[in-house]
């Protein structure tokens, strides 16, 4: 489960990456630089990747029938959830780009929005079936504090003003911060909705 979990954040996490640099070249943006990818490769995919690796056991988990030998670890509806994550994590990247006005602003916005995204959709990726709500905060203090020291760092880097020269981001105001965090919401409300319209096609 833990595995399955891992290599899906990460799929999803690089192609919402690959998907919002191809779009954003294609269309003459300059959205994020090396270094931007690279931070967030480091911070915001690699320490929620560990703590979802180090998730408790579900309490369904003995219930289930056995993993059928000759099924792929990913099936085609793991590729499909992958792909549509990426995407939708990528359109929001990019929209964030646009509404920052596509200077410095939106580079900064987009830089946030694309971390910090990839941080609520490892809260998604919890469970493959159940709702968050429905988990206990106190089972999972590894992802919790994985995700409140890489929130952390992001925020290191943009308060600090040595660091935010380094990586060419600018301050922003409290409605584009707002924004930033509505859109990274927005991320984890569709994998809580993705999982729901599983939940509705099994209970069928």
């Amino acid at each position: 489960d833990n595995i399955h979990k891992t290599v899906r954040f990460l799929l999803s996490s690089n192609a919402g990456e690959v998907i919002a640099i191809l779009t954003a070249t294609i269309w003459g943006w300059r959205l994020l630089s090396p270094v931007h990818i690279l931070w967030i490769n480091l911070v915001t995919d690699t320490l929620p990747a560990i703590a979802l690796g180090m998730e408790p056991t579900e309490p369904d988990v003995m219930e289930r029938k056995p993993r059928d030998k000759n099924i792929p670890f990913l099936q085609r509806r793991d590729w499909i959830s992958i792909l549509t994550i990426g995407a939708v994590e990528a359109t929001l990247a990019l929209l964030a780009y646009v509404i920052g006005g596509k200077g410095i602003t939106g580079t900064t916005m987009s830089f946030l929005t694309l971390s910090l995204s990839q941080l609520f959709a490892a809260v998604g990726f919890q469970s493959e079936r159940h709702s968050i709500f429905k988990i206990k905060l106190k089972e999972h203090p590894v992802l919790w504090l994985a995700f409140l020291g890489s929130a952390l760092l992001q925020l290191v880097v943009m308060f600090i003003p040595q660091l935010r020269t380094i990586f060419v981001l600018t301050p922003l105001t409290t409605s584009q911060w707002l924004t930033v965090g509505a859109l990274c919401i927005a991320m984890l409300a569709f994998i809580e909705l993705q999982k729901l319209v599983v939940r509705l096609r099994k209970s069928r």
